[in-house]
């Protein structure tokens, strides 16, 4: 007994000791992409961002270790003077909330309840203060601080423009920040939007411009003297937007063109403290009792003193994974696509851009409805098409970069590329002799391909069509002829309103020809199955319709004509006389047809989708009848032999017998096991990213910029992304690279949603440090300006329903969050104590609606400003926008109110663009020809909307994207005279995607240049008279830029 016990102890010990053997270690990890960067006061530790959370390691190197552990985004840490605390902005509350963390770690505390976005700048030299920029009560931002231990909170100072970033000064009795600044993403954009370098001096309330020479100065550092700054900045200007036809050389790097540390004096003088060539010093951050500054350069991190070299600093880290990489989902509905086996006994289906398999009839128990996954790869796999004899499919999938056509044969799965290179494969289809699979190719080398279905031999071009996107095509039954669309380019008002017709492309003689010969919306084209016919739909009848054209000329009119179709004898034969063919074009069909219609072989019937149901009728287009039942139907298809029409709808999958009475309907179930990986996933977010831009950026030179050496940097940041907010950020630093404008990436959604703040209905005295709120402001228009809800400015609100109230952070914590467009009771006396007070109630409003009231009525003072001093001869009128609305809003304003005027000035300052400038032009340069003279009535001018009288067009640094389109278009014409400040450059056509991860990406597919070549984009609009405004002018009332307006029109109109 003694021997076999000792022998069972050793053997558990040696059982104990096996798996721990057979482990291997990782061992720390270097960091990768460390972001916000923030030095310890002393200098020996650093803060920063990365995966999602606040990270500290020694200021030298060595191993991080994460102080905040949360699964929302945690950003922007700054340093307590004495080391102890982190104050950090974290999403986790919806928007950003201002907390503090201990510096090794602990519980957070959450220091702001605003329901807008606010981030810690920096904290006061003696602790008790954070610094941050908001708005809150007002209309517009300022720089705030927070007292941490009461949660007071006042404004320093409020501008009309954008501020950022405010920093205390070395000797803590001024402050640095940002005015104005473009993200700073973009770190070499030059223009009048570019961020400046301000002081502000709390003592005589007096603020001065440091330096602004059109260049961004960002992560803006109090420098290690008094009256000195560090930043980020560039030297020189790197080349971006190109004239028309003439592309820039690429870009050749340099230490001026490349963002790099500076260090400025008390006059904006500055010397550069780094020397890096290409990429950019980004997240500077300084310790100044250190005399050290660290920064992120290429994914890693680097720290200097000033007259030294910057020296890369190793950080590693060791981790758990916070989520869940791998997540195991069953997947029952979801189908985007799929394609029905020739013998109707299998379906194949894009489900999560992975591709399935699945017999339509199921075997029994509760294994029937498992589908074979065919694909593996977290970006797309999408638009499978079986080959004719059903032993194999192709798809489209973007696993090598492009979105590249495959082939997989079914019985094995083994996958063969058939296409190659940076062009975007689309629009796979069946050649009418089954032999070939017809698709298209995006690109220079673009156009329709074949290529067999066996899969040997190379794709063959078919027809020539170079171009970004995807053409509608169709090949006639006997496969000689494809009808195509192309586009009437400049026949409508937008290029993307031109209009479009079907061409028929003769492959034997090579010739194209124009079949419809019209400026209106012709579409999916599709041959009738005995190939006399060419159907298509059209918009030219003002609504929506399929119309036909007989491809020979016929034996009588159309109404002495019965359509009755014969079936074919052997195989089809397309004949086409050209001759005044687009004088045949006829109506067939008067209803809205989605996609082309299908023309059945066997008798002729036409097979269609309308209003989101299958339908179908004879082959001269009467008895059209609904196949299927309450809309919703999305991709659809035929059988191949003829029997069924399938289709998706609400994500499943569904086959409708088109033969038998009353269409019977069979849904074919589905069970996909699917484990999605989020890294693989945002890796082919990534991707996606980068060949939507390396395809369709509307600058094929890239702004002179090597975009694919651009990825590469990049990549081996995605180590670094665990949040979805992190991964726009990181696609956005990306395509910052580009240097241009409208290419925002925009996080996946899940976010939490924000607290909602009510607004109270006037501004607050934030320096008044007693009981209640001190009214500082109450707008005409808000409700405190009315009798009966009377709140006066020197007032004091003791009470808002029934909670003593001042300005701190339960003011919005405990009375304010929330209570949007609910009653709000007041309680206000003329002095600070309850005796006597009053209650008021009203609605209470939205932030926004607060800031409108403040907007209209500055609007309205300069437009009284502006007849008054003028004497009654000009008017003013401003546009918010270019959107439809404001367009509509600019006719119902502008001819009543320059009714008897003789001149006008057009405001677009704070216009954040839209596309109306083109419609405004052509109204305002109308010009009179006629006089109409009702009876016993004054002649009226004819047209009536004319306008040719003096004009000036007042822009600025505010004015964006269609906003500096129209000012530059108004003096082109010789219609304005320009007033203002340059505007930013913030000027191209875009459109929006969807990455496989959920995030939004928008991207410019066309440029915009002025009549000389010149792009708008990157070179902003220039006034004829340049007239800048400072925020003490704005704040007491005066307008330096509309007072030279007027004297300029005043001038003019004298003449």
């Amino acid at each position: 007994m003694v021997r076999l016990r000792a022998l069972s102890v050793a053997a558990l010990a040696l059982c104990a000791t096996l798996p721990f053997a057979q482990l291997t270690s990782t061992g720390p990890q270097p960091i990768v992409g460390a972001r916000s960067l923030a030095l310890s006061p002393d200098g020996k530790r650093l803060a920063f961002v990365y995966r999602g959370d606040i990270w500290v390691a020694p200021s030298s190197g060595g191993k991080a270790t994460p102080v905040t552990n949360h699964i929302e985004m945690e950003d922007s840490p700054v340093w307590s003077p004495d080391g102890k605390w982190i104050a950090y902005a974290s999403n986790r509350y919806g928007g950003n909330s201002i907390m503090a963390v201990p510096a090794d770690g602990g519980q957070t505390q959450r220091l702001t309840w605003f329901g807008g976005s606010e981030s810690p700048s920096d904290w006061s030299p003696d602790g008790s203060k954070i610094l941050f920029r908001s708005s809150r009560d007002d209309a517009y931002n300022g720089v705030f601080e927070l007292d941490v231990r009461t949660l007071r909170f006042q404004s320093l100072f409020t501008d009309m423009m954008t501020v950022r970033d405010p920093k205390y000064a070395a000797d803590g009795k001024s402050i640095l920040y940002n005015r104005f600044g473009f993200p700073w993403t973009r770190p070499r954009y030059e223009g009048s939007a570019a961020a400046q370098v301000w002081r502000f001096d709390p003592a005589t309330g007096l603020r001065a411009k440091v330096r602004s020479n059109g260049f961004q100065h960002l992560w803006l550092n109090a420098g290690f003297d008094s009256g000195t700054a560090l930043c980020v900045t560039v030297g020189e200007k790197t080349p971006s937007s190109s004239y028309v036809g003439k592309p820039i050389p690429k870009n050749v790097d340099s230490v001026a063109r490349t963002p790099n540390v500076v260090q400025l004096d008390s006059r904006g003088n500055a010397r550069r403290l780094t020397d890096f060539v290409g990429g950019g010093v980004r997240f500077l951050t300084v310790a100044p009792k250190a005399n050290l500054l660290a920064f992120e350069y290429e994914g890693s991190v680097y720290s200097m003193t000033v007259g030294g070299k910057p020296q890369k600093v190793e950080i590693v880290a060791v981790q758990d994974e916070k989520f869940t990489n791998e997540e195991r989902l069953i997947l029952t509905s979801g189908v985007d696509e799929f394609t029905l086996s020739p013998k109707n006994d299998e379906v194949v289906f894009a489900v999560r851009s992975e591709l399935w398999k699945v017999p339509v009839k199921k075997g029994e128990g509760p294994n029937a409805n498992d589908a074979t996954q065919l694909t593996d790869w977290p970006g797309l796999d999408e638009a499978p098409i079986y080959t004719p004899d059903g032993s194999a499919i192709f798809f489209v999938s973007d696993r090598e970069g492009a979105r590249n056509l495959y082939r997989m044969t079914l019985a094995d799965k083994k996958i063969q590329r058939i296409t190659a290179g940076d062009n975007d494969v689309f629009s796979l289809g069946m050649h009418p002799d089954k032999k070939s699979l017809t698709f298209w190719v995006t690109g220079r080398q673009g156009g329709a391909y074949t290529v067999p279905v066996d899969g040997s031999g190379a794709p063959q071009l078919a027809l020539a069509m170079p171009g970004s996107g995807p053409r509608e095509f169709a090949f006639s039954p006997d496969g000689r002829w494809i009808a195509y669309i192309d586009r009437l380019n400049e026949s409508g008002y937008y290029y993307w309103e031109s209009g479009s017709n079907v061409w028929v492309y003769d492959t034997t003689s090579k010739r194209g020809y124009n079949v419809t010969q019209e400026n209106s919306g012709n579409y999916n084209p599709a041959w009738s199955s005995d190939g006399k016919y060419l159907y298509f739909n059209s918009n030219r009848a003002g609504s929506s319709a399929v119309y036909l054209v007989p491809l020979q000329k016929e034996q009588a009119r159309e109404e002495d004509l019965t359509l009755k179709f014969e079936k074919p004898e052997g195989a089809v034969k397309v004949e086409i006389d050209f001759t005044d063919i687009q004088n045949r074009v006829r109506r067939f069909l008067s209803q809205d047809v989605q996609g082309a219609v299908f023309s059945e072989p066997e008798k002729g019937e036409i097979y269609f989708r309308s209003a989101g149901d299958l339908w179908k009728a004879g082959y001269d287009g009467q008895g059209a009848r609904r196949i299927t039942s309450g809309g919703g139907i999305g991709a659809w298809g035929f059988s191949e032999d003829l029997s069924h029409a399938y289709f998706v709808k609400d994500g499943g999958m569904h086959l409708v017998e088109v033969k038998k009475p009353n269409f019977p309907l069979t849904s074919v179930s589905f069970r996909s096991d699917w484990t999605r990986d989020t890294r693989l996933e945002r890796k082919a977010a990534f991707d996606q990213f980068w060949r939507e831009y390396n395809r369709s950026f509307y600058d094929g030179n890239f702004h002179g910029r090597d975009w694919a050496a651009t990825k590469k940097r990049y990549e081996p940041l995605l180590d670094s992304v665990r949040h979805r907010n992190e991964m726009a950020t990181l696609l956005n630093m990306l395509v910052g690279e580009l240097e241009a404008s409208h290419t925002e990436a925009g996080a996946a959604p899940g976010n939490p949603g924000g607290e909602s703040t009510a607004h109270p209905g006037f501004t607050i005295d934030t320096s008044w440090g007693g009981a209640g709120l001190k009214v500082k402001e109450v707008p005409e228009g808000a409700p405190g300006s009315f009798e009966q809800t009377r709140i006066r400015p020197g007032e004091y609100v003791l009470q808002i329903n029934g909670s003593d109230v001042r300005a701190d952070e339960a003011l919005f914590r405990d009375v304010l969050n929330g209570q949007t467009g609910r009653d709000l009771t007041f309680l206000v006396n003329s002095v600070p104590e309850k005796t006597g007070a009053r209650t008021v109630k009203y609605r209470a409003l939205s932030g926004g609606a607060y800031s409108g009231i403040v907007r209209r009525n500055l609007l309205e003072w300069r437009r009284k400003y502006v007849e008054e001093k003028s004497g009654g001869k000009l008017t003013y009128v401003h546009i918010a926008g270019m959107g439809g609305g404001n367009f509509d809003q600019f006719q119902r304003e502008f001819w009543q109110v320059v009714s008897g005027k003789q001149g006008v000035v057009i405001d677009v300052r704070n216009n954040g663009g839209g596309n109306i400038s083109d419609r405004l032009i052509d109204i305002i340069e109308r010009k009179p020809h006629s006089y109409y003279v009702p009876r016993d009535e004054d002649p009226l001018l004819s047209p009536g909307q004319t306008w040719a009288k003096p004009t000036v067009v007042m822009h600025a640094e505010t004015s964006f994207s269609n906003a500096e389109m129209f000012p530059y278009a108004m003096r082109q014409r010789g219609l304005a005279t320009l007033v203002g400040m340059p505007t930013p450059g913030y000027v191209i056509w875009t459109g929006g995607f969807r990455l496989v991860d959920g995030t939004s990406a928008r991207m410019p597919g066309s440029g915009v240049y002025r009549i000389d070549g010149s792009p708008l984009e990157n070179m902003g609009q220039q006034p004829d008279q340049k007239v800048d405004i400072l925020p003490e002018e704005f704040f007491a009332g005066k307008d330096p830029q509309l007072d030279r307006a007027i004297e300029t029109l005043l001038r003019q109109v004298g003449k």
